[in-house]
């Protein structure tokens, strides 16, 4: 697991689970073939986590909200849950959003229907943009799926194509909205989740500050290392047992 601070790397692999973009863990195995990374909040207390994954065509990302066990939509002030997804697809960490920079929010309005807008860099912030063809989003409640506690609680999914990233390694930054933790202060980021830290103030408008994704073409290792040590070290004293008992043998034979 990565904690988030500038300048963080998160490897992206290629998945060996199929994902379907529902906005929660399909099948307690979806996201398993991830790494796993903390989101932060305001205060630096992990509250909820993220994956990326890929296909040859498209780039995955799940968020979870292990804070937030309901989902919000206040119609007064077109405010919800949300899930925000920052690109820099060039990974040339400007000072302000450039035209090669997206920005793709999903809100959460009801069990049928997440909006989902594209934005991209002006060279000063972000217009609003025609939407990139293929890319899916969903919010939803997860309810047992999820390795994390408490159920239910607030995830969310998108789908994004791979052609718009022109570069193996690109800046990322993630941001996940609690609107019932907001509700009152409309705006206020207070207790946005975000990824990475360790403070939110404008990192939505500057991709120096966003950490980075590494796109790998393997999947993930299937053990880590540190199980690959013990496990090298188990076959070795194996393999020298058995030695020493063949040799054992070996001398107790009588002519």
């Amino acid at each position: 697991m990565v904690a988030g601070h500038l300048g963080s790397t998160v490897t992206c692999y290629s998945l060996t689970q199929p994902v379907t973009v529902d906005g929660k863990w399909t099948t307690k195995s979806e996201w398993n073939d991830t790494a796993e990374t903390q989101l932060l909040v305001a205060d630096g207390t992990a509250v909820g986590y993220f994956r990326v994954k890929h296909d040859a065509t498209w780039l995955y990302i799940l968020a979870e909200s292990l804070i937030d066990t309901s989902l919000d939509y206040d119609s007064a002030n077109d405010a919800s849950d949300y899930m925000g997804v920052f690109l820099d697809t060039v990974h040339n960490d400007g000072k302000s959003p450039a035209s090669d920079d997206y920005r793709f929010v999903a809100s959460w309005i009801n069990a049928s229907y997440t909006r989902v807008t594209t934005r991209k860099g002006d060279g000063a912030g972000w217009s609003e943009t025609s939407p990139v063809e293929g890319v899916q989003a969903k919010i939803a409640l997860d309810t047992d799926n999820s390795p994390h506690p408490p159920y239910p609680h607030v995830a969310g999914e998108f789908k994004i194509p791979l052609s718009i990233i022109a570069i193996g390694t690109f800046g990322f930054f993630i941001r996940f909205g609690d609107y019932s933790v907001i509700l009152g202060t409309p705006g206020s980021l207070t207790k946005a989740f975000y990824w990475p830290g360790p403070s939110l103030a404008d990192q939505s408008i500057d991709p120096s500050a966003w950490g980075n994704v590494s796109y790998s073409r393997e999947p993930i290792p299937e053990f880590s290392s540190t199980w690959l040590i013990i496990a090298t070290s188990v076959l070795a004293v194996i393999v020298i047992f058995r030695l020493s008992k063949k040799t054992t043998t070996f001398h107790s034979v009588k002519y």
